[in-house]
Parts: structure tokens; C-alpha cells; sequence
């Protein structure tokens, strides 16, 4: 699998909370089973704080209590799949003790080497987000696959793609990651019968030393480029001078966009926590989906 270099969809990786009334990770899937020949696991990543040991029940019960958990599970993700084989897709599924959750999706990624993750998110307090306490965002951290961040909101039938891209590298994206990002955009926009637009957004500052008309010149020229590469018409590619996270949430809501696929870059936890990372930003502002990319050498640290 070279993940980053896709030119189709083949295996898919749907992590799910079988619980839900709502599976929008699983609607995804059947959008995507529509246009690609693939096949899917379904991952259930689940814990219960009243089966850890020692909490409520004896060692000795735990091992039975657990498996018995697990296979109410497993029953639960047999019955999503169900309708899923009825249409012809080839679907199997497990059911996995964890906790955190994300450390055991990132090790089925490794084993089961899907071309795409899909795992549901919610909006999550600033809080949360800054401590890096949530499993999302260790998982867009870590796993090694391109990851489609699901909201609640439904794709139309032809959705509208944008590509979140950076030709400049203003926050240290490496060259390649961008061309991923579009090679990505075009090819969902190309099954789907959709809309791809590139859009790149730059922030000024003001004590840069760097004159407004200067940076323009420079971040405009680089985006045609990167654009013209990839045949894009002046009328997809969007370039904006503003943070990244408000230019797109405006976009979002100015084209309808049902999908933004952008770059995820790891870095230090203490950067993280000073400056804050522009991929969680991003999620949280969005209510349509996010596909985040890693660079084609894997995560770092």
C-alpha cells in the first residue's frame, strides 16, 4: 500500500461505535462502495470502566466478563455489516479491548494496511483539545493512513471537494504533501461526478517585514503553480488572506462544501500546546468532513 500516492480506494478501514442509533462513518463507506470496487473492516475499539480490574469484580471473573463484553460487540458490528454483504461488499469485522482506543486503531492499521480510515468525530472543548487528551487527535497523530474525519452532515449526491493546500510550505509542509492532497481531490471529485476547487490560505503578519503586496505576489504565484500542474481552472483555485481555519469554515459555507482534505503533520506535544495545531482547528471549525493526508514517509514525532 502507498497510501499517499492513491490513484483508487481498494480496502477500507471503518471504525465504529456500534451503539450508535447514527453510523454517518458507515454511510461514507456505502457513498464510496458506490463508486469503488472495495472491501471493509469494521473496528469496534471499546472499554468499559466497570470491567477494569479490581474496580467492581473479582481478577478472577474479569478475563470471562470482558470476552462476554467484547462478543455483544462483535454482535452488534455483525449486524452493520449485514446489509453491507446483502449488497455485495465484502465486510469483516472485530471487536477490540482498549483503552486509549486509538492505540489499538492505529495497530489495526498497521495489520489490516487499509487505503483509507474512516472514523466518526465530534466537536470536543477547547480544553480537551489543547491537552491533547482526546483520542482523535492522537489518532490523526499516528495513523499512518489517509483518515477521513466524519461529521454528521450528510454528503449531496455530487458533493463539492475543496483541497486545502499550502505551496509555500509556511508551516514547514513537506513539498509532496500538496500534491497528494489534490492527486486525492481529483480522484474522489472524478468518481463522484463532484466539484474539486484548490484553496490556499495564508495569514499576514503584520511585524513579518514582509509588505502586503509582496506576500501576495509571492503566495499567489506559488499557488498557480502547484494549480497549473494539475490543470485546475482560475475559477476552482481560491486563494485567501486569512487564517486557515476561518478561510475554510467561510468557504464551507459560501460553496456548500461536503468534504476539505488537508495535510496532518505530527509535532512535538509542547509545540502543540503553544501554538496549537491548524489541523485540530481546522476539525473543529468545519461541520462537513476532513480528509487528513500524512506525508509519505509516516508519522513523526
Amino acid at each position: 500500500m502507498n497510501s499517499q500516492l492513491l490513484s483508487d480506494i481498494k480496502k477500507v478501514l471503518v471504525v465504529v461505535e456500534p451503539g450508535d442509533e447514527a453510523q454517518p462513518a458507515i454511510d461514507r463507506l456505502k457513498s464510496l462502495a458506490g463508486c469503488f470496487d472495495l472491501e471493509a473492516k469494521l473496528v469496534a475499539c471499546d472499554y468499559s470502566q466497570y470491567l477494569v480490574e479490581g474496580y467492581y469484580f473479582s481478577e478472577a471473573e474479569l478475563p470471562d466478563l470482558r470476552k462476554e463484553y467484547l462478543q455483544e460487540r462483535k454482535e452488534l458490528l455483525e449486524g452493520l455489516a449485514v446489509p453491507l454483504r446483502e449488497a455485495g461488499l465484502q465486510v469483516e469485522t472485530e471487536a477490540i479491548w482498549s483503552h486509549p482506543s486509538y492505540k489499538a486503531i492505529v495497530d489495526c492499521v498497521d495489520q489490516y494496511q487499509p487505503d483509507l480510515v474512516i472514523h466518526r468525530v465530534r466537536r470536543h472543548a477547547a480544553l480537551s483539545r489543547l491537552l491533547l487528551s482526546n483520542d482523535d487527535w492522537q489518532l490523526a497523530r499516528h495513523c499512518t493512513a489517509p483518515i477521513l474525519m466524519v461529521k454528521d452532515k450528510p454528503w449531496k449526491a455530487n458533493p463539492v471537494i475543496v483541497s486545502a493546500v499550502d505551496p509555500v510550505h509556511a508551516r514547514g509542509k513537506p513539498s509532496g504533501l500538496d500534491h497528494s492532497i489534490l492527486r486525492m481531490g481529483k480522484l474522489l471529485a472524478e468518481k463522484f461526478t463532484g466539484e474539486h476547487y484548490a484553496a490556499h490560505a495564508y495569514g499576514q503578519f503584520p511585524l513579518s517585514g514582509v509588505y502586503p503586496a509582496d506576500a501576495e505576489a509571492k503566495h499567489r504565484a506559488a499557488f498557480k503553480e502547484l494549480a497549473d500542474e494539475f490543470d485546475l481552472a482560475e475559477t476552482h483555485t481560491i486563494l485567501m488572506e486569512e487564517s486557515v481555519e476561518y478561510a475554510l469554515k467561510s468557504l464551507e459555507e459560501e460553496l456548500d462544501v461536503d468534504l476539505v482534505i488537508a495535510g496532518s503533520i505530527s509535532r512535538s506535544i509542547l509545540s502543540d500546546v503553544v501554538i496549537g495545531s491548524t489541523t485540530e482547528k481546522v476539525l473543529d471549525f468545519l461541520d462537513c468532513d476532513a480528509l487528513l493526508i500524512r506525508p509519505d514517509n509516516g508519522p513523526t514525532e
